[in-house]
Formats: C-alpha cells, sequence, structure tokens
C-alpha cells in the first residue's frame, strides 16, 4: 500500500520554486535583519529622548508661569490658560513617543509587547529621564535656543514680559536699578531698556523686601499712559525663574531700612484700593512671598 501523497503541497512547491527561478530572487543575509532590527530600537530609544527634552521644556514652562497672578495679568483664567499652556511642548512630546512606539513595534520581537507597555514606558522613560535634563537646565535652554522660530509661539519668559510691559494696564516688569532710604521711591529698567520712577509709599514690608533683593521684579498699580515715566507702585512681586542656573544676586542697591514698616498690613490708599484684584494680590503679597 502506497502512502498517501498531497498533490496539492507538490503543485505549491513546485510554483514557489518556479517563481525564485524566475524573479531571480535571493535570500537575505542576517546581518541585514540585525542592522533593521537595531536601527528600529536605536530610532526609537532617540525619539525617546527627544521626548525627555520635550518634556523637560514643558516643566520649565510650568514652573515659571506664576499661575497666582493670572487675574491681574488676564481677562479670565481661561485666556490665562491659553496663553501660559506649553502646546508646543507636550505636542512634541506626545508626537515622538508615538514615533517611539511605532519604531518599537517594528523590531524582531516588538510585536509581543502589549500596546499600554510601550506607551506606559516610553512616558515613564521620557518623564524620568526630561525631569533630570530640567534640573540641569535644559528645559530653559531649549526654549531660549527655539525663539521665535515656530509660528504662533513665543518662549514663556519673554511671553511673560509682554504681560508685564503694560503701563495703560497698570503692569510694569524690570529690573530694579535703584533705591531712594525707605523705599519713598526707587527706579526700574524695563524689559525694552526705559527707565521708570516708581512712588514707592503705599508699598508694604513683603513689597520692600522683594525690592531689597534686587533683580528683577512685578509692579501692580494704577494705569498710566505709555508716554509717561513715572508709575506709581501698590504691590511687587519678585521675579524667579526657576531651571536656571544663576549667579546669586549683588546685595542690595542701597541702604534700606524698614524698621519704619509695619510687620503686619496697614491700609492703603485710595489710589491702590481700586486695583483690581485688591484682595486677592494682597494675600498672595502677605501669603505667598
Amino acid at each position: 500500500m502506497t502512502p498517501f501523497h498531497d498533490h496539492s503541497d507538490t503543485h505549491l512547491a513546485g510554483r514557489v520554486l518556479e517563481r525564485i527561478t524566475d524573479e531571480h530572487l535571493t535570500p537575505r543575509p542576517r546581518w541585514e535583519f540585525i542592522l533593521k532590527n537595531y536601527f528600529f530600537w536605536a530610532f526609537g530609544a532617540l525619539s525617546v529622548i527627544i521626548g525627555a527634552g520635550a518634556f523637560s521644556a514643558v516643566l520649565f514652562e510650568v514652573a515659571n508661569v506664576d499661575w497666582r497672578l493670572s487675574p491681574a495679568t488676564h481677562a479670565n483664567f481661561l485666556s490665562f490658560f491659553f496663553a501660559a499652556a506649553p502646546f508646543l511642548w507636550v505636542g512634541t512630546l506626545t508626537f515622538f513617543i508615538l514615533i517611539g512606539y511605532i519604531n518599537v513595534r517594528r523590531t524582531e520581537h516588538g510585536y509581543r509587547y502589549p500596546l499600554a507597555i510601550i506607551i506606559l514606558g516610553a512616558i515613564l522613560t521620557s518623564i524620568t529621564l526630561g525631569s533630570g535634563l530640567y534640573a540641569v537646565g535644559l528645559g530653559a535652554g531649549l526654549e531660549e535656543s527655539i525663539g521665535d522660530h515656530p509660528p504662533f509661539y513665543r518662549p514663556i519668559l519673554i511671553q511673560q514680559q509682554s504681560w508685564w510691559l503694560a503701563p495703560e494696564k497698570g503692569l510694569l516688569g524690570g529690573e530694579v536699578t535703584q533705591v531712594a532710604p525707605n523705599i519713598a521711591s526707587f527706579s526700574i529698567r524695563d524689559f525694552t531698556g526705559r527707565l521708570w520712577k516708581v512712588d514707592g509709599s503705599d508699598l508694604q514690608t513683603p513689597d520692600i523686601a522683594a525690592i531689597a533683593r534686587g533683580g528683577i521684579v512685578r509692579i501692580v498699580g494704577p494705569s498710566v499712559s505709555t508716554t509717561s515715566s513715572a508709575f506709581h507702585a501698590c504691590f511687587v512681586f519678585p521675579w524667579e525663574t526657576s531651571g536656571i542656573r544663576r549667579m546669586p544676586l549683588p546685595p542690595p542697591l542701597a541702604a534700606i531700612s524698614s524698621t519704619s514698616r509695619r510687620s503686619e498690613p496697614f491700609e492703603q490708599s485710595e489710589i491702590c484700593k481700586n486695583i483690581h484684584p485688591y484682595q486677592q494680590l494682597r494675600d498672595i503679597e502677605w501669603n505667598g512671598q
């Protein structure tokens, strides 16, 4: 008795051999598959690293936006959110995490890993590495290097400077250049290089401390003409930049004596009481600095 023979298998094998012969097909070398596998792993890792850089920029933007002062700079929180949220960097982070996922899936055994595991691993790696990059100042470096090159994007520090260059809205920011005794008045140079003489008669102890430290400050007061060079300060908040290694501030610019000021809040002039939002800024002044 002859064993059963499947003629369909023989026919299929013949067709395969015929195609190999007709199309001159040759097997690919193993090194080609290995190189391709390494390429996809490397590109996937590079994508996650770029995502980590984007996350460090996200941290830098979030750390350097003073959400408490949003009622003074914007009409409502929604407009502030859309002005301050790091959409560019969040989009970049998401894009490169997806690119990393696609490349890992195309590696030799990448198909074995569940979608959730790859995405979660890429996100956690980007967050961990990005936090370290932010700590060494890379987030600030990315913000400064990218500048205004992407359309519809401005680095967060430049964006905020524009918010505090609005004396017609009662907002002024700049570097303290000169201080009179007891903060009766002081001078600042704003972000365009313009000098302002500021009346400090309504300032309280936390405001004086901010000025005494020197550096860049943000001032809230009554609105003035853009052609004016005088400003009345009701509140002064320090401008501290996180994620950037800077030299320590020099000693106070003048001998400042705050002994004549009360350590408790005192009633400010009617000029300041008409500032919006007065009570919220007053609470931040005494509790948040």
